[in-house]
């Protein structure tokens, strides 16, 4: 018999790696992407049967906005940093 522990799922214990999680998964989506649209319009026309011209554009449009997401989740996640409270105060 296998006994399989539950998983127990809760709120993320570090929040700045949760925004790396982020940051890094859309990305690797936007790549993905980009790689299905150059294969549809590369090899594409080249089969018997090429796609609709709207289709490669819908999946460089998907490949933008996770791309526009992974991008401001990145901003988000270098303004993060700077609250950490060492700051320095020239003033003292």
């Amino acid at each position: 018999m296998i006994i399989i522990p539950p998983h127990q799922s809760g709120p993320p214990t570090d929040p700045r790696k949760a925004a790396h999680d982020t940051t890094v998964g859309m990305l690797v989506v936007a790549l993905i992407m980009l790689g299905i649209s150059l294969f549809i319009f590369i090899l594409g026309p080249r089969s018997n049967n090429p796609p609709p011209a709207g289709v490669g554009f819908a999946v460089v449009g998907l490949a933008l906005l996770f791309g526009l997401i992974s991008f401001f989740s990145w901003m988000k996640e270098q303004g993060d940093d700077r609250g950490d409270g060492n700051n320095s105060n020239s003033e003292s």
